[in-house]
């Protein structure tokens, strides 16, 4: 294989290294100093996926390749370099678009770094979910998010008027996602009974009698 220059090497860090941490998600970071509270950034995330992913593949699933898992952890956003994130509470609009946004970021991609084949096979690979660590990391991305939205006591939900019928509803597809991994799902399952036992986490439906924000 041949060794990239060092001008390919610095395309890679100024055009996906270091635009990573500007990809910010909507997810505020519990438990921050006040005046510091701010959303968390896609490399935040995969590090955070990938340290969990990791400590957890060989309790649950000891036939999973943890150092694949790593891989699929480090990556499984890259794409959002390209697409941006697209949170699940996004419009309509933008959600029926995110497939498509993602598959035409994984296109470029592959043009502008083909000459880092691990970097978009690896990617490619996890796209695909076709092998039992790749559904695996993206369960665990998906566990995680509902964990570190438990741990700041609802603030995120109330502040964006998101009552439990919106949380069920707009986290179906999301569940689903979850129970790619039969491990997992257990965790995933949990976490969410600790949801339904605190509804106080929620904003309050509507006054009116019905749950406009569905």
């Amino acid at each position: 294989m041949e060794k990239p220059t060092h001008e390919q090497v610095q395309g890679l860090i100024g055009e996906v290294v270091i635009p990573f941490y500007m990809v910010e998600r909507d997810m505020l970071l519990p438990n921050m100093p006040e005046g510091r509270r701010r959303n968390e950034n896609d490399a935040e995330h995969s590090w955070s996926v990938a340290m969990l992913a990791c400590t957890l593949a060989p309790h649950i699933d000891e036939k999973l390749d943890v150092g694949l898992v790593a891989q699929f952890a480090i990556v499984h956003d890259l794409v959002e370099v390209f697409a941006n994130d697209t949170s699940v509470w996004a419009d309509s609009t933008a959600l029926d678009s995110k497939e498509n946004n993602e598959a035409k970021a994984l296109e470029q991609l592959k043009q502008n770094f083909g000459h880092f084949p691990w970097l978009t096979e690896t990617v490619e690979a996890y796209e695909a979910q076709e092998s039992d660590e790749a559904r695996y990391v993206r369960a665990i991305d998906k566990y995680i998010a509902l964990c570190i939205r438990f741990m700041d006591g609802g603030e995120f939900y109330r502040e964006k008027g998101i009552t439990k019928h919106k949380f069920d509803k707009n986290l179906a597809t999301h569940r689903v996602k979850a129970h790619g991994h039969k491990g997992v799902a257990e965790y995933y399952e949990a976490i969410r009974t600790l949801y339904e036992q605190h509804p106080e986490h929620f904003a309050p439906p509507s006054t009116r009698g019905q749950d406009t924000t569905a």
